[in-house]
């Protein structure tokens, strides 16, 4: 049921921990750091966005069986930021309230967050990284896939998470620079094959400084134990280590040229379905920076699971950002949730118009814009993180560019991901409603997105968006194709005022019997800002 997998916040402790978190954080740094809150140049920003849909199947049933309704959004939010020579803070909160017209057994209330800090404790030596996260995700391949939460469905759940990170960092003269940090992490699943987990992590690296000008080397330890709070064998807590040791070296051929290479060994506690958990690894590879706005790094070797490649190039321009990436390592699920986001669309139109729009609050402001009036989700450009317990062999393609005129900005971007279990799945991983999900099988995603904003007038913009991903369960031989096509006028009525206007057209097709459904959809929304 929805209701029991987004529940209202009065029912729902996890949030409530997540919260307390980082009010907790926030007002720790602040108390006995004052003089930072003060010298910081601090915002917030109050908004209410109402939102009316009418869809021709709010449940993605299969065709023959769809239901339509009329929902209502009421969203209140706000927007915190603060910035300081020694402290940053953004914090981003949305209560999303949705009414259903026919479907009033289904109201409910989930919530978004976007928080972040980066203290600097005592100058030049001790600092603080902490974030807290709140969306709502697919749970499985297998089911309806959808971006928002106004369809009804068993695949959607929230994710909640957290961390808490203190490092030191030294700098010995120009011989080298040391850091040492500490970070804690956990992340909540309110369903689906996930459950909750903490994580605990050292990191230790040394980096030699200037004194090294042509070859330079580095020296990092790491080690990572998770525990899974909700999964336990024979009513124990299990729990999985992590440990790897990297030395590295990197001789420079020129001033824009680099050769590089890297060895070392890691450690999984897991058991492994491949009989492979262990080994030694190594890298070679390159460094070449072209030019200011270019980077190109490159490596291959080979590690126990097999031969790694690395690939990782950007390029911008005063009107363009290209970027390419593809990286493959053990992971999972929940550690994918806590990555740092690189590729999303947030941070991707944050490079395009750095030149653009240099007032970094006012570029957030049209960004913001731009995620809502084309009726993005954060992680648009990225493949489904569909949720399992399992550690997994990841081998991902992404390759994205953003273009922005006068009037037009046009966002292109194409994934390609594999994953190959690398541990049996636990009994969690079984779905209501979707079960069989050949968790011990391959499973592959590709997909693309296109976006185009024109700006007609000043105040008045048209959005066209479209979507496409086909994913595969390679052992059952299952495939499905989702297609997304978004079109849209977004009109400012007054300074803080926003009206739209917006149709969706959603269409999936399968080999699997009772797995095709199509819908169509209008909304209409105000937001004010005060």
């Amino acid at each position: 049921m929805v209701t029991a997998i987004m529940t209202d916040v009065s029912k729902n402790h996890v949030f409530h921990k997540l919260f307390l978190k980082t009010v907790q954080t926030t007002a720790t740094i602040l108390l006995m750091y004052p003089a930072y809150s003060t010298a910081a140049e601090w915002k917030i920003v109050p908004r209410l966005n109402l939102l009316e849909t009418y869809t021709d199947n709010v449940t993605l049933a299969e065709r023959g069986q769809e239901k339509s309704d009329f929902i209502t959004q009421i969203m209140p939010g706000v927007s915190l930021s603060g910035t300081g020579a020694r402290l940053k803070v953004n914090v981003n909160y949305t209560m999303q309230n949705l009414f259903y017209a026919n479907e009033n057994n289904r109201n409910r209330t989930v919530h978004q967050l976007n928080a972040k800090e980066n203290a600097e404790l005592i100058k030049n030596f001790f600092f603080l990284d902490s974030t807290a996260n709140i969306s709502q995700q697919n749970i499985s391949l297998l089911g309806p896939l959808t971006t928002n939460n106004e369809n009804i469905t068993n695949n959607r759940t929230t994710i909640k998470t957290y961390s808490i990170s203190p490092y030191i960092q030294h700098n010995f003269s120009n011989f080298a620079s040391a850091q040492a940090r500490y970070s804690h992490n956990a992340v909540y699943a309110d369903t689906g094959g996930l459950s909750e987990s903490q994580s605990d992590n050292i990191l230790l690296n040394l980096t030699s400084g200037s004194a090294f000008s042509t070859l330079g080397w580095g020296l990092n330890y790491s080690k990572q134990k998770i525990d899974r709070l909700g999964t336990s064998i024979n009513g124990l807590n299990r729990s999985v280590e992590n440990e790897r040791s990297t030395a590295n070296l990197r001789y420079r051929v020129s001033s824009r040229f680099s050769l590089t290479g890297t060895g070392g060994y890691q450690k999984f506690t897991y058991q492994s379905i491949t009989g492979k958990s262990a080994g030694a690894f190594w890298t070679t590879g390159f460094v070449w920076t072209p030019g200011e706005r270019t980077s190109i790094a490159a490596n291959t070797g080979k590690a126990f699971f097999g031969t790694t490649y690395m690939l990782k190039a950007s390029h911008r321009t005063r009107r363009s950002t290209w970027s390419l990436n593809y990286n493959q390592d053990i992971t999972t699920t929940r550690d994918q949730f806590l990555i740092p986001a690189t590729t999303d669309t947030a941070h991707f139109l944050d490079q395009l118009w750095t030149s653009n729009i240099p007032d970094p609050i006012m570029r957030q402001q049209t960004i913001d814009a731009f995620i809502r009036d084309n009726g993005l989700s954060a992680s648009i450009f990225d493949p489904i993180n569909f949720l399992t317990t399992q550690f997994f062999l990841q081998k991902r393609l992404q390759a994205s560019v953003a273009l922005s005129g006068t009037r037009n900005t046009l966002v292109l971007s194409i994934f390609h991901m594999l994953r190959e279990p690398q541990t049996l799945g636990d009994a969690n991983d079984s779905l209501p409603g979707i079960n069989n999900l050949g968790l011990n099988s391959n499973t592959k995603q590709i997909g693309g997105n296109a976006l185009w904003s024109w700006k007609v007038t000043p105040r008045t913009s048209v959005n066209i968006g479209a979507m496409f991903i086909r994913s595969n369960i390679l052992a059952i031989n299952r495939e499905d194709e989702t297609k997304t096509f978004r079109v849209g006028l977004t009109k400012q009525i007054q300074p803080k005022l926003n009206g739209s206007i917006n149709f969706r057209h959603v269409e999936r097709t399968s080999n699997q019997i009772g797995s095709d459904y199509r819908e169509n959809a209008i909304i209409a929304s105000l937001l004010m800002s005060f």
